[in-house]
């Protein structure tokens, strides 16, 4: 089943693939179609795709996002896309540190407001102590 070819990687059939995986050959072409820029599976002339162990690593991979972690299809397309496109995965670096420094902000805000509440709790209870002693 390996190709023939002696100078490049060895290559695997769909069938092959398959019965190694476990993935039905069915689901395998649909991942394909739907993550296309992530799997880019070559053909020979006669179109038979020619799949590389890095292929099927990516197979299991996108297998074990859907079906064992429960991911919906966009969320693992779009986590497929950005971890293989170094320009999306800084997008999303960056989009990840604003909100890191937004929630820093929030939460600094939170302890100000926080502290400042306790102030005057104190500052009421000291008082209500105050007036309680001077009625009797």
């Amino acid at each position: 089943m390996n190709s023939p070819a002696l100078d490049g990687p060895k290559t695997y059939s769909i069938g092959y693939v398959a019965e190694t995986t476990g993935l039905p050959v069915s689901t395998i072409r649909f991942y394909e179609r739907e993550f296309k820029h992530y799997l880019e599976i070559p053909k020979t002339p006669g179109g038979h795709r020619r799949f590389r162990q890095e292929d099927m690593e990516k197979l299991k991979h996108i297998h074990a996002l859907v079906h064992e972690q429960g991911r919906p299809l966009k969320e693992v397309r779009e986590v497929l896309v950005s971890t293989s496109d170094p320009v999306l995965l800084r997008r999303d670096v960056d989009l990840l540190l604003e909100v890191f420094e937004n929630l820093v902000q929030e939460n600094f805000k939170l302890k100000q407001a926080v502290a400042a509440l306790s102030s005057r709790v104190l500052a009421l209870e000291e008082e209500r102590k105050r007036k309680r002693f001077k009625l009797f």
